[in-house]
């Protein structure tokens, strides 16, 4: 990173914090001051004030400094949060299993899609997993899916803030093209990057809802093209929508809502007496699908 971007006292509190997470029993002001190579006074006014949110504990004046329990309020709620991760991933594996092929987990944050969990095969050619890449709503098969079930005006934003530069020379380039794309993706309940993103790569996904049926991720299959057939994709596509249709059950089971944004805008429709239509399952086909 630039030297320019950082904030110095983050870059500070972020060493004094990485030097306790190495020392659970507890560091004291000496030794944070020869670990870290930062200046005592320094050093203290950083760890006093992370003493009084809750961040560093210590036991008495002058005795060592420890990790506080607000770490674990923390590392609770992202775990929470991976949940439909821990969900998803024995059915993203038995998905690799089945084709050999790299399998991925994608999912919605702040309204990003971000790439958090990947079960590669072991070919020797194969594709290497993304984790924590964005997806590219216009032209990955899992941002395609996943912006397929946006809400309308999450999906007019995307348009217009579409970069007209294609990433290759399949990539779709027009506001047209996409939102035609979302709508076939949409009816025929998977999508397909076909060298959109990658030369030589292939990608299909599928969808995943949460227990009030609203987008919150996606699975996708990847693999080198010349491995790809017609028939082949229509295996994959089936057995991707079946494994996401069981994915989305369990969630449903497990009663998780994943948090989005999406969310707030349903409840604030409701209150207003607008109805938002409910996503169809992974697979239904409308008519003229």
């Amino acid at each position: 990173m630039p030297a320019n971007y950082q904030v110095e006292l983050i870059s500070k509190t972020i060493a004094v914090l990485e030097a306790l997470r190495d020392h659970p029993e507890g560091m004291t002001l000496q030794e944070l001051t020869a670990q870290t190579g930062q200046v005592k006074s320094s050093i203290h006014r950083v760890l006093r004030s992370l003493i009084y949110h809750g961040y560093i504990e210590q036991d008495f004046q002058g005795g060592a400094y420890r990790l506080g329990i607000q770490f674990l309020v923390l590392a609770n709620a992202l775990r929470r949060g991976l949940s439909l991760v821990e969900l998803a991933r024995p059915h993203s594996r038995a998905l690799m299993e089945t084709f050999d092929e790299s399998t991925y987990i994608a999912v919605l944050r702040g309204g990003r899609g971000i790439f958090v969990d990947v079960q590669e095969t072991l070919r020797d050619l194969r594709l290497v997993g993304p984790l924590g890449a964005l997806v590219h709503f216009h032209a990955t098969a899992a941002g395609k899916i996943m912006a397929a079930f946006f809400p309308k005006a999450r999906q007019q934003a995307l348009l217009r803030a579409l970069q007209s530069a294609p990433i290759t020379a399949r990539t779709l380039a027009t506001r047209a093209q996409v939102e035609e794309e979302w709508e076939r993706v949409r009816q025929l309940g998977y999508a397909v990057n076909d060298e959109e993103t990658i030369v030589g790569a292939i990608f299909l996904a599928a969808p995943l809802f949460d227990a009030s049926r609203t987008i919150c991720g996606s699975v996708s299959i990847g693999l080198p093209k010349p491995r790809y057939s017609a028939s082949l994709g229509e295996r994959i596509a089936a057995e991707l929508m079946a494994c996401c249709r069981r994915i989305s059950e369990a969630l449903r089971a497990a009663s998780y809502v994943h948090q989005n944004g999406f969310h707030d805008e349903r409840a604030r429709n409701a209150d207003r007496g607008i109805r938002q239509p409910e996503p169809p399952e992974p697979g239904d086909r409308k008519e003229g699908g």
